[in-house]
């Protein structure tokens, strides 16, 4: 590591990228700085509006945790500060910085709309005090802004965006960042104060120790650091995305089959900030001759599904309305959504009287994340066939998954609902009898999830007759695809 020492003191805001191989603001801030060290601000009632729910925060916390321990061996202590909401953060971070003596802050970027609005007044109040603020791009390939049409307009379709990502990629290497420089003690983790107090809305203390709870939050984490059966941590995420490079060339023939383990789960920690797309893409070329395309078949697909993520996450900075609960295709806010809180209801428990979509929801509810066929399956139910409203749907999820990513989550049910960037027409809407013929054929995994009707058939099981102790269909499927068809082509 070439070092440029610059800067007696530095501290590294960790937000969504909760490891130390590959971290950008990490490793710049590690070269250039004497002593260094890391802070966390925990901001639950934001993240309540936000619909973050207990499993997200959960994994975020354990993941946190481990980075804790992680930095120890670098010689570089973690504080936590807890304060309500994005809003207070400013003032929070000019007081520590001040009392602190740090000269500069570094931190990766992050780009829903409120997390924009915060980093920018983060660097004005900071600026204020002439210290200096240092965004890096580190959750995408390429920084937001960077993949652009001939004419300079952002991409509204995923594959000319996918087109030109690639082109831009190819000609430069996928080189993940080094670890962090091992600070001597003696100057570093000696000279950090273990708690300050910071007078932001009532006294608040900033300390060297994670709480086990946060306001509003029931953290669920085990001894081992496991929530919902999910180990935390970038060693786990290190150990899973090994795991899957011995199957990736299984993914594009299995991947949607969700009675087989043949995806890569790695949401969790791709989301969490526990692994880098870097990591990811990294792993993939290097198993596919460094090919982004054509190779083996697997691993391109794989690959394209990382850039979807990327795709989305992109759309966020060029389209804010989605960041404010808005549609993508601004003449789909005339459609006249349901709004049916006892339809809902069962959705959202898995009582449908759809065995696909029931196990689906039933797998999210117990595990905190839901195979992704599964995903387009239950949205295009709810919004297709129930025609209620996708945001009820977008949200439900968000306060369920471990992996909830605003961009991806929202970009999935606006794709699904048809409301967002998608080339293929209104009418496409998943039917899920077939669905699950085609996907679980032998009942596999709606056994497993709705074990009230693992007696019946493998025919019987994806659209059972009426039987006791399960409901029956609660809407017409036919009836409801033909009535969103006829909604979409109304409008004007």
């Amino acid at each position: 590591m070439s070092r440029q020492i610059s800067i007696q003191r530095g501290l590294v805001w960790f937000r969504s990228d909760l490891r130390i191989q590959d971290n950008s603001a990490l490793y710049h801030a590690s070269t250039r700085c004497e002593q260094l060290a890391a802070i966390f601000i925990a901001c639950p009632e934001t993240w309540k509006n936000h619909d973050e729910g207990d499993a997200l925060v959960s994994f975020r916390m354990a993941c946190l945790q481990k980075l804790q321990g992680q930095l120890q061996t670098r010689n570089i202590p973690l504080y936590f500060l807890e304060v309500p909401e994005f809003s207070l953060v400013p003032e929070a971070l000019q007081q520590i910085i001040q009392r602190l003596k740090v000269e500069a802050l570094f931190a990766n970027a992050e780009y829903p709309l409120n997390e924009l609005r915060r980093d920018n007044a983060v660097r004005e109040k900071l600026l204020e005090h002439n210290v200096s603020v240092e965004y890096y791009s580190d959750r995408t390939l390429l920084p937001p802004g960077a993949v652009r049409a001939a004419s300079g307009d952002p991409y509204k379709v995923f594959t000319p965006f996918k087109r030109a990502l690639i082109q831009l990629c190819a000609g430069s290497q996928v080189k993940p960042l080094p670890t962090p420089r091992k600070i001597p003690p003696s100057t570093n983790s000696e000279h950090w104060p273990k708690w300050l107090a910071v007078d932001v809305k009532g006294n608040r203390k900033l300390t060297q120790k994670i709480p086990s709870q946060l306001l509003g939050y029931s953290l669920n984490i085990d001894g081992s650091g496991r929530v919902k059966g999910w180990e935390s941590g970038e060693q786990a995420a290190q150990k899973r995305l090994k795991a899957f490079a011995e199957i990736i060339d299984q993914y594009q023939a299995e991947r949607d089959f969700p009675a087989k383990d043949s995806t890569s789960r790695l949401s969790p920690y791709l989301n969490s900030g526990a692994i880098s797309i870097r990591q990811c893409v990294k792993m993939a070329l290097s198993q596919n001759k460094g090919l982004w395309q054509g190779g083996d078949e697997g691993i391109a697909c794989w690959i394209s599904e990382l850039i979807w993520r990327e795709f989305y996450t992109h759309l966020l900075t060029d389209f804010p309305r989605l960041s404010m609960g808005r549609p993508f295709k601004e003449e789909t806010e005339q459609i006249p959504w349901r709004y049916d809180e006892g339809l809902f209801s069962l959705w959202a428990s898995g009582e449908t009287g759809v065995p696909i979509v029931d196990a689906a929801m039933r797998q999210l509810n117990e595990t905190g994340w839901m195979h992704n066929r599964l995903r387009m399956i239950v949205a295009s139910f709810l919004s297709k066939n129930m025609l209620i409203d996708w945001r009820w749907g977008e949200r439900y999820f968000m306060q369920h998954l471990i992996d909830g990513d605003f961009a991806s989550n929202n970009g999935g049910w606006q794709w699904t609902a048809s409301t967002g960037t998608d080339a293929a027409p209104y009418f496409r809407v998943f039917n899920p009898y077939s669905q699950s013929q085609k996907f679980d054929p032998n009942g596999e995994f709606i056994r497993h999830y709705v074990p009230e009707i693992s007696s019946l058939s493998n025919k019987e099981i994806h659209e059972p007759p009426m039987i006791e102790g399960y409901p029956q269909v609660i809407c017409d499927v036919s009836a409801g695809r033909k009535r969103a068809i006829e909604v979409f082509a109304n409008l004007k």
